[in-house]
């Protein structure tokens, strides 16, 4: 009986582990040697919702074995796992078979699945398995990419977080500034994702303060500058933010970015405290944005 417990504890806890339609890292058959490309890749989490789902082989394919039925995508994220349906080319030049969905895609994980193809004749010694991967579509907000959301004890375990996309930002202050401020200028997203960038310094290497102040303080000087400098500076230029429309204030640092005991950035403010800093005038404070700022100019 003991046995018989411990078994189907084994059985359940697998169908937990790998049957979760949220896990993007499950994947068969992606290592073959006969495969030279798959896009997108296995478990990519920013892939654009007019993705095509292409693969790439070393030896030339039965083309009649290049049939719809081949390649099945699945929207896991939908509640009936819809199906997407699309055509199937094959473009012989580069042994590519290319799957096109009849619409774009709408935001979530998906399972492709690619089976019974078989290599050309002249190939009959090379099998090709079944290949079988996930990948996700983020939402869009303003032209960026939403990062999956990251599980918070792990998120928080480290001082830097999870940063799934690479971009320099944490990705729960990314999908908070994201959502925060879809409905506002994109000049507040621009801003808070400067200062995200700019406040990962203050987490790795706070030692250097005083020769990282400039950098961390940026984002600020950026923000005054469409909050009070345009008027004088620019007549051509418009005020985008209004004297109260803050956006790296006490809240976003305490609350969104420096949020946990152990990121709190006391060493940093320590190592500043004691000397005097510059404060730039408004003509000078542009500059300070590293984002394109021509393309909120009249």
């Amino acid at each position: 009986m003991k046995h018989f417990l411990v078994l189907l504890l084994f059985i359940t806890g697998s169908i937990s582990l790998y049957g979760s339609s949220d896990d993007l890292s499950i994947s068969k058959g992606t290592d073959q040697e006969v495969i030279v490309l798959l896009s997108p890749s296995v478990a990519q989490i920013d892939v654009w919702n007019n993705a095509k789902i292409e693969v790439s082989f070393t030896v030339p394919l039965d083309a009649s074995s290049v049939q719809k039925n081949n390649i099945k995508l699945t929207h896991l994220s939908s509640k009936t796992n819809n199906h997407i349906d699309g055509t199937i080319e094959y473009d012989k030049f580069d042994n590519k078979v290319i799957f096109v969905p009849s619409t774009l895609l709408p935001v979530g994980i998906y399972e492709v699945e690619i089976k019974s193809l078989k290599a050309d004749k002249a190939y009959k010694s090379t099998q090709i398995n079944e290949i079988k991967y996930r990948f996700n579509v983020p939402e869009v907000i303003n032209g960026h990419q939403l990062p999956p959301e990251p599980d918070p004890v792990l998120n928080d375990s480290t001082l830097l977080g999870i940063d799934a996309n690479g971009n320099g930002v944490r990705d729960d202050v990314e999908i908070w500034i994201l959502n925060k401020y879809k409905d506002k200028h994109p000049i507040h997203i621009d801003i808070a994702m400067q200062a995200a960038r700019a406040y990962k310094k203050v987490l790795e290497t706070p030692e250097r303060a005083k020769e990282i102040h400039d950098f961390v303080s940026a984002p600020l000087n950026c923000e005054l500058y469409y909050r009070y400098c345009v008027d004088d500076v620019n007549i051509n230029e418009k005020r985008i933010l209004s004297e109260n429309d803050e956006i790296i204030g006490k809240y976003f640092r305490k609350k969104i970015y420096f949020n946990t005991e152990e990121r709190e950035y006391l060493q940093y403010d320590t190592l500043l405290s004691g000397d005097s800093y510059r404060i730039p005038w408004c003509s000078e404070r542009k500059q300070y944005c590293d984002f394109n700022t021509t393309k909120y100019e009249n």
